[in-house]
């Protein structure tokens, strides 16, 4: 993983990705961790990384067949 100024850059988007929806997903499993209100952001964050996630497969099965 490579520092560009304040953002973290990853060679490697999907795993980075992947790696999100896993730890939301341990989250979401367990919500007597967190508050009402956490568990509900990590619901929307993991719905919101699976859609990025779809998105990014197609658009890497499509260029692929091109």
């Amino acid at each position: 993983m490579l520092h560009c100024g304040e953002e973290l850059w990853s060679e490697d988007p999907a795993r980075e990705l992947n790696n999100e929806i896993s730890e939301l997903q341990a989250r979401v499993a367990f919500p007597h961790h967190w508050s009402s209100g956490e568990h509900e952001q990590h619901i929307e964050k993991l719905r919101q990384l699976t859609y990025e996630k779809s998105r990014l497969t197609d658009r890497s099965g499509s260029s692929s067949m091109e």
